[in-house]
């Protein structure tokens, strides 16, 4: 059965990426899946799930590579487990995807309130992933915290991704990379030293 699920999301990957999100349709799905209607739907109970479910395959692939297998840090508490999730989210390519994602959900990109909805929920579909790792390596630090930042690191996320699909135009050149860098670095400070950091 997950091998199945696994060929319908691919096909609505490749028929989105080759016709965009408004030609997108169950039928099409489908035929490419090599599977029936009902078969689609017994899945996924709408469209959107569907695209929720293409973006958390994604990200998913982005997430999977991070170097997550190691020993358990070393015990540093809150601050160590707030500069190993910042390392491990800088060592992958998360604008690339981040980029790619918009792109594939729809034409008007960062103007679609559907797809940054979108975005948003794949975003946060992997939030099991990180806090996985997270409580793993930093055993020390208690659970809820945990949770409390990697909740906010991903919700931090959203918003990044939304001022910097304004301000670049999803543009993917050294400027609006160096852009998105200077945005996640802000980003990290205020988690780290709060607010007044910032001045």
């Amino acid at each position: 059965m997950e091998r199945r699920r696994r060929r319908i999301v691919r096909a609505a990957t490749e028929l989105l990426a080759e016709h965009g999100v408004e030609s997108l349709s169950v039928d099409d799905v489908a035929v490419r899946a090599e599977v029936s209607r009902r078969t689609v739907f017994n899945y996924f109970h709408s469209t959107e799930e569907l695209l929720i479910a293409v973006g958390t395959d994604i990200l998913g692939e982005a997430v999977d590579s991070l170097q997550m297998d190691g020993p358990p840090a070393a015990m540093g508490g809150h601050a160590a487990l707030l500069d190993d999730l910042a390392a491990l989210l800088r060592s992958i390519d998360l604008l690339g995807t981040m980029i790619r994602l918009t792109h594939i959900l729809g034409p008007m990109g960062h103007q679609d309130a559907r797809v940054l909805a979108i975005v948003r929920d794949t975003m946060l579909s992997v939030s099991d992933r990180l806090l996985t790792t997270a409580s793993r390596r930093h055993p020390d630090v208690p659970e809820l915290d945990v949770e409390l930042l990697v909740s906010s690191l991903l919700g931090g996320l959203i918003v990044l991704h939304k001022s910097w699909t304004v301000r670049s135009g999803l543009a993917d050149t050294p400027e609006t990379r160096q852009l998105w860098a200077e945005l996640f670095d802000r980003f990290i400070a205020q988690l780290r030293d709060g607010f007044r950091a910032l001045g």
